[in-house]
């Protein structure tokens, strides 16, 4: 027998069972503030655009907290859709300049004043909004009077009225002063259902909600609509992604009842549904069902892919967003695990689909990324090997540079890195003199350099036909140590 993972019909979020909400009349906007506050709100929707941090030029306004609450906006007594209002808390941020430069942030003093501390401060304050399929920005001006601009204080709230969103689905909103002065508020909020609201005969979607179970059987999930024969209705599956759009993935219009199955290879924390009746105006429902779900926690990673788009840059392709760092890694041929670069290189932070460097001078087949999650490797993949060839049969020098430019090199083994010339009995040991005379005569390729010192890839081919040879003459009796005696620049051998 399937076994219920998650009924729609189940409060979402943090939210009681039961809901009591302000109601609203009529459909227009609104914005109101504290005490001893104006403030004003643009009349339509502004551009949402990205934007930089910039110095303040003096005392400014600036959002310190985000507070929502769930009302009801009703243009008739029973015909109310959910809406959430947004309340914007506020304070004094940053210092007086002199009084000659008073007028660089449009203090109200009177110039001949000599105290500036006199001066009223105005914001533009930016909510932005999205709960998909919509997103909205909107504009709200506030003024401070002089006698409550106190450094560091709150000053209180400017409160708006209100964003509209469907039952059931998960909005984010943001909070910023245009220009910018401090960094981004945020919040996330899952909203309930027609379940959850004490008001649900209010809401005319409400009534025709097909009502959706999801459950799992062995390895298939049923997607269960229990609806009327002749009810009509949408139904969307899609990626929900916390930067950006989300993803569609796949869309029907059908009629109920209906059971609607998935492998469970298609499952991944961000798969959502989106349920609706085919009727004007109705809200759309969301759901995500598999956040917690192992196997789409599995099914992420193995789905998760590298891809270069040039030398240097590349970025991780994956279905939804996950806490990642990455690394350059030298894999040897032969097989042995790929070693990570760090140092002298780092771990960087990965966000998907977002494009980042590594700072090299060139590619090698050799050279290859690894992915981590929680310090588990979970990727490692050879970007270059696809333009460049197969794995070749080099050894990465590092070369490491102190302040006053003294320089030193080792040879990477799976044993560690080897230093060079050594005593050692590894393979790059051994053959360190004629990689040290390979890279100075320039045969040696340079990956990477900075202030702290580089990396170079060497053949090994001329070192390899050397090795019968230098293993024959290190095992001979009397034979002087490894790095002294062979090659150019040798001593005597005593």
């Amino acid at each position: 027998m399937p076994v219920p993972w998650f009924l729609l019909s189940l409060a979402l979020g943090r939210s009681p069972v039961v809901l009591s909400l302000e109601r609203l009349v009529g459909p227009q906007d609104a914005t109101h503030c504290s005490p001893g506050l104006s403030c004003h709100l643009w009349g339509s929707d502004i551009l949402c655009l990205p934007g930089d941090i910039m110095p303040a030029p003096g005392p400014v306004l600036a959002p310190t907290h985000l507070q929502t609450e769930l009302v009801l906006r009703c243009p008739k007594e029973t015909d109310c859709d959910l809406c959430v209002r947004v309340a914007v808390h506020l304070a004094v941020h940053g210092h007086w300049e002199e009084p000659e430069d008073e007028e660089k942030f449009g203090g109200a003093a009177d110039p001949g004043e000599e105290e500036p501390r006199n001066a009223s401060l105005q914001a533009q304050v930016v909510l932005s909004f999205q709960a998909y399929p919509t997103a909205r920005c909107v504009l709200l001006e506030v003024q401070v009077p002089a006698a409550l601009v106190q450094f560091g204080q709150s000053v209180g709230s400017v409160v708006y009225d209100c964003f509209e969103a469907a039952l059931g689905s998960e909005v984010r909103i943001w909070s910023y002063t245009q220009p910018r002065y401090e960094k981004e508020l945020n919040l996330t909020q899952q909203l309930p259902d027609c379940r959850g609201l004490e008001v649900r005969n209010s809401i005319p979607s409400c009534w025709a909600l097909p009502w959706l179970n999801v459950s799992a059987d062995g390895d298939n999930v049923h997607l269960v609509l229990n609806v009327s024969e002749e009810q009509h209705f949408g139904l969307s599956l899609y990626w929900n992604q916390v930067q950006g759009p989300p993803k569609p993935r796949w869309h029907k219009n059908l009629t109920g009842p209906q059971i609607i199955t998935l492998n469970h290879t298609d499952l991944v924390p961000c798969l959502c549904i989106q349920v609706w009746p085919l009727e004007p105006d109705s809200v759309r429902t969301n759901i995500c069902p598999f956040r917690e779900d192992p196997r789409a926690h599995r099914n992420l990673w193995r789905a998760a892919r590298l891809r270069l788009l040039t030398l240097q840059s590349w970025l991780l392709d994956a279905p939804c967003s996950l806490p990642a760092e990455a690394a350059l890694c030298w894999r040897a041929l032969g097989g042995d695990p790929c070693q990570p670069l760090v140092p002298p290189l780092s771990w960087e932070n990965v966000t998907v689909d977002k494009v980042l460097e590594f700072p090299l001078l060139k590619g090698h087949p050799n050279l290859c990324v690894q992915v981590n999650s929680w310090k588990k490797l979970q990727l490692q993949e050879c970007l270059w090997a696809d333009s460049l060839g197969p794995l070749k049969d080099d050894v990465l020098l590092l070369e490491t540079r102190d302040p006053q430019d003294n320089r030193s090199l080792c040879a990477l083994e799976p044993s560690g890195c080897t230093s060079l010339p050594s005593k050692a009995s590894t393979r790059a040991a051994r053959l360190g003199e004629y990689l040290l005379q390979d890279l100075q005569s320039g045969q040696c390729l340079q990956l990477w350099d900075d202030d702290l010192g580089a990396l170079w890839a060497c053949p090994m081919d001329k070192s390899r036909a050397l090795q019968p040879a230098l293993d024959s003459y290190f095992h001979s009796p009397g034979t002087p140590a490894p790095g002294r005696g062979v090659g150019a620049g040798a001593g005597d051998g005593t």
